[in-house]
């Protein structure tokens, strides 16, 4: 079961290119080692490649979600032509997996790196303003969760003071757990994020009302 865990997201988050079919004698001391979080959704996995159902099984990956009861938080970042005008967005579900807050915030000119590293902040932010503690948070980024659930620190001056801020803000959550996904199961922050073309640097959409907050 312990495998069936970490090679939901083993290859894509350490970026390993073993093939799936070899990963069972390494994945365990590997996933022990950075003290990862795990989607748990197939509970049996019957082949090699099962574990890759992050973008070929979204049902189970949303009966997952329901069934955690705790609320989710979806962030995505984009840049057209990186850098280029970028975007940050993001979903915030309830404890039912119902989608029920969203944002899109205009960057500017920005890195798409630097992107998601804002939409996760920004979603941070939400969640505390909607008074929620505790919640499973999502992105596509691998680099970007990777640095959250490894605790390591970014070589990019700048990215790695915004991941500071971002670590700040975790510090005032009960709990948070970061789990890397494939783009099919954050379509929805993508969309968000896409809004880039709409908004200037600073302006944001949320929940339908237009509102301003800087860029740090």
């Amino acid at each position: 079961m312990v495998a069936a865990k970490i090679k939901f997201q083993l290859k894509e988050c350490l970026g390993d290119q073993k093939d799936a079919s070899n990963l069972n004698q390494l994945d365990t001391v590997w996933g022990a080692s950075l003290n990862l979080q795990f989607h748990q959704a197939t509970r049996n996995i019957s082949s090699s490649k099962d574990w890759q159902i992050r973008g070929k099984n979204n049902e189970d990956f949303q009966d997952w979600i329901s069934n955690q009861k705790v609320h989710s938080l979806f962030f995505d970042g984009a840049s057209k032509g990186n850098p280029g005008k970028a975007g940050a967005g993001g979903i915030v579900k309830n404890t039912e997996g119902i989608s029920t807050h969203n944002f899109a915030w205009g960057l500017g000119i920005n890195s798409s790196i630097q992107a998601e590293a804002l939409a996760l902040f920004q979603g941070l932010k939400l969640l505390l303003n909607l008074e929620i503690k505790e919640a499973n948070i999502f992105g596509d980024s691998q680099v970007i969760i990777k640095i959250m659930v490894t605790n390591s620190s970014p070589r990019d001056l700048r990215l790695a003071r915004l991941i500071s801020r971002i670590r700040s803000l975790g510090k005032l959550f009960q709990n948070l757990k970061y789990f890397h996904v494939l783009r099919d199961n954050n379509k929805e922050a993508d969309l968000e994020a896409n809004k880039v073309s709409l908004l200037s640097a600073g302006a944001m959409i949320r929940d339908r009302d237009e509102t301003w907050d800087p860029i740090p």
